[in-house]
């Protein structure tokens, strides 16, 4: 599984201490919605290097270098000689759902990084240190379990949801639509039926079966006008 990793060319003020070693991941938040470029400035008003975190992700997936991953990071007071640090950005003591491009992103991160060095253990913030780090809500569980999933397991997985069970699924509905099976209408579609023949979406009648792309091309653009 491909992953990239954009560099935002950040200035650091010295270079960074090389690590020596890597035993552990330590996942973190930001308690914050800010750029990368922000904390970045932020760390150096701590009279640091520079970003003390190895990588940033995004709500929408992107993955930022920070501080270069094989150096000493600023992160997590008594461990930073001897892990890698990632930063989630936004705050999870309120963000109660973790956007799924940015879990994805992290997901993809963690096995890059352990297929470099190893399957290190990776930790929440607060597992080493006394803090609320990464956020009550930040689902560092289901993590850790979808880390431990082999990546050409994954890969099978999902070519069998979009070529096998969705054509299986489409041909069952269909097939319902056809014979009437299970065409009891359920007590909360029926009202949006019946407004949806109110609204000359439909007559009634349709769609049954089949639906040409004319067809569903009218449905919508009259959804599109109704109240």
């Amino acid at each position: 599984m491909q992953i990239t990793i954009r560099n935002p060319n950040l200035q650091f003020s010295r270079p960074p201490g090389r690590r020596s070693r890597t035993e552990r991941i330590v996942i973190h938040h930001l308690a914050a919605d800010v750029s990368v470029e922000t904390v970045h400035r932020w760390h150096l008003g701590n009279g640091w290097v520079g970003i003390g975190y190895h990588f940033q992700i995004e709500f929408d997936g992107t993955i930022w270098s920070g501080r270069p991953v094989d150096t000493v990071g600023a992160h997590t007071a008594g461990h930073n000689e001897r892990t890698i640090g990632i930063a989630c950005r936004g705050n999870f003591e309120t963000l109660q759902t973790m956007p799924e491009a940015q879990r994805t992103a992290l997901i993809r991160l963690l096995r890059h990084l352990r297929g470099a060095y190893g399957n290190i253990p990776v930790s929440g913030h607060r597992e080493l240190t006394a803090t609320a780090c990464p956020g009550r809500f930040f689902p560092l569980d289901e993590i850790r379990r979808q880390i431990e999933i082999p990546e050409n397991a994954v890969e099978r997985e999902e070519a069998n949801m979009t070529e096998v069970r969705v054509k299986e699924l489409i041909t069952q509905t269909v097939q319902e639509m056809l014979t009437g099976t299970n065409a009891k209408p359920s007590p909360w579609a029926r009202p949006e039926w019946e407004r949806a023949i109110e609204a000359n979406i439909t007559d009634g009648t349709r769609p049954r079966g089949y639906v040409t792309r004319e067809e569903a091309a009218i449905m919508a653009y009259r959804a599109g006008r109704a109240e």
